[in-house]
């Protein structure tokens, strides 16, 4: 063959890659790591890389780990709702000091998460995951050792400081290994099924402090979270896509390295694509991250709604534990029982939400792929993803709204005990919800900082939840539990009606196609 013929068949070839190239380009927004304000309309792009190397059910694995870590945070306040009686009378303490023992919590498992998620986001969520845990089962076996108040207030506060980290971190895997069309469903199983520690808590509190005592709750703590922290150690691989990028990229500290990375069927995948690296932004400045996210004006508006339902969730599951007790004259096995209802509306949230807020975004997704690829360019308009999360939420909080007012008054006249248990069934069932799409949103807004965005979620529902509780006994006494859920009722509708008209603001300033807002998703 000479060399013009050579020449010909080279030039061939490379067109026939090129056209090869061509058509497998791929224009999925889901594989961007920097979120999907606008489509991609150029077909000479070369293929994107996979967005995780994680199969679908290895990232379902990944997530029941990750929520069997963060459970410990929601399980520690609940279970301990029983016991509130008891330790009043061990220690000598009236019921509105040992509330204090629970705001105590509430207040550092809201302000905890803000401090250490950016160094989850700077140095890696392994690391931080193994440390939380740590400190978490020590400061448990303190607690059953404790024979002073003050001191169990004391370790109270290092118990919120040590676990309620993981919740926003754990969220932050989520980040890192789902695009925006699977988000939705691995953040319900996340944070529904932590958030149904606080539903099922007291029902396990009430078995255990019936046979062991009070002590009994926090050894059960201690041993429960000691075996996750093995799990853990040997499953939980590094996911901080400035570190690991897809998880193609083999971790270089001792910190970020873990032992299921060098299984055969994931060690093979290892193929050190820096290319899906993000850069890193590690800053003195990074720490008060959370803060700048938080009071951004939109999202602080986002997250007060969710808020005031956590709170309003937190103070009734609060209510029911003395009210059952003191009023109803139950047993505490009985009063356990009585939390099955908020318990099991709970996980059904965590098991529904999530596919419904992928459902949502993929049938928004399609239709508005739909109505642009015939558009210019320059009249594409960015996707709506704060209508396509949050009027998922709009529903349930009008509900919740309802439910807490039947919940108060029925508590008030001690009428018979079952509009009340359907009422705390369906409020939380709604607030599970509510909370997944909000979690859901902030990740989409926030990918790079996602433990960050998370932890303003937990600091704005922990601080009103703890504000709620401090005020509980003020409340009743003042108007009675009816007229302190009816107050409460009133504070969640007129955040639902906030929720309305930042989706309307949003679809408005959308159609007007205002670029000068910040981009979040960079």
């Amino acid at each position: 063959m000479d060399s013009n013929s050579q020449d010909s068949s080279l030039t061939n070839n490379n067109e026939s890659i090129k056209e090869m190239e061509r058509r497998t380009s791929n224009k999925s927004e889901d594989n961007e790591p920097h979120g999907e304000s606008q489509p991609n309309l150029n077909p000479e792009k070369a293929p994107e890389p996979l967005y995780s190397i994680l199969t679908k059910r290895e990232k379902y694995y990944l997530s029941l780990l990750l929520a069997s870590s963060g459970v410990w945070s929601t399980l520690s306040t609940s279970i301990y709702f029983p016991a509130l009686s008891i330790l009043s009378k061990d220690f000598v303490v009236s019921s509105a000091i040992t509330n204090i023992s629970v705001v105590a919590y509430l207040l550092f498992q809201g302000i905890a998460p803000t401090l250490v998620a950016p160094i989850a986001d700077a140095f890696g969520r392994r690391p931080m995951t193994i440390a939380c845990l740590l400190c978490y089962c020590a400061v448990c076996i303190g607690l059953a050792r404790t024979n002073v108040y003050w001191l169990l207030v004391v370790l109270r506060l290092f118990q919120a400081g040590a676990i309620a980290p993981i919740v926003s971190v754990s969220t932050g895997v989520v980040g890192d290994i789902c695009p925006r069309a699977e988000r939705g469903s691995f953040i319900g199983i996340v944070t529904g099924i932590q958030l149904v520690g606080q539903g099922f808590g007291a029902l396990i509190g009430a078995g255990v402090v019936s046979r062991f005592g009070w002590r009994g709750i926090f050894y059960l703590l201690a041993i429960g979270s000691g075996l996750v922290l093995v799990l853990v150690l040997l499953l939980l691989p590094e996911t901080n896509r400035s570190i690991v990028g897809n998880m193609s990229i083999p971790p270089t500290s001792f910190f970020n390295k873990s032992p299921v990375t060098h299984f055969p069927n994931i060690s093979k995948r290892l193929t050190n694509d820096i290319t899906t690296m993000t850069e890193s932004n590690v800053k003195l400045s990074s720490i008060i991250s959370p803060l700048k996210i938080f009071f951004q004006f939109k999202v602080f508006f986002i997250l007060l709604p969710s808020g005031i339902l956590f709170a309003s969730w937190t103070m009734a599951l609060t209510t029911f534990s003395t009210a059952l007790a003191d009023d109803y004259g139950y047993t505490i096995v009985h009063v356990g029982l009585c939390y099955l209802a908020p318990g099991i509306g709970a996980l059904i949230g965590a098991l529904i939400s999530g596919r419904i807020l992928n459902y949502i975004y993929k049938s928004r997704k399609d239709k508005y792929e739909k109505e642009i690829e015939s558009l210019p360019k320059e009249e594409v308009k960015p996707f709506n993803i704060y209508k396509t999360r949050l009027n998922v939420c709009l529903i349930p909080s009008l509900i919740s709204c309802a439910s807490y007012v039947v919940f108060g008054w029925c508590i008030r006249y001690k009428v018979n005990i079952a509009p009340a248990l359907i009422a705390s069934f369906i409020f939380s069932f709604c607030v599970v919800t509510v909370m997944s799409a909000i979690m859901t949103l902030l990740v989409d807004l926030f990918p790079n900082q996602s433990s960050a965005g998370i932890s303003c979620v937990n600091l704005m529902r922990c601080l009103l939840g703890a504000a709620g509780v401090g005020a509980l006994q003020s409340m009743v006494d003042a108007m009675g539990e009816g007229g302190c859920y009816t107050l409460m009722a009133g504070f969640s509708l007129i955040g639902t009606i906030i929720l309305y008209f930042i989706v309307e603001h949003e679809s408005k300033r959308i159609m007007k196609n205002d670029d000068n807002e910040n981009n979040h998703d960079s």
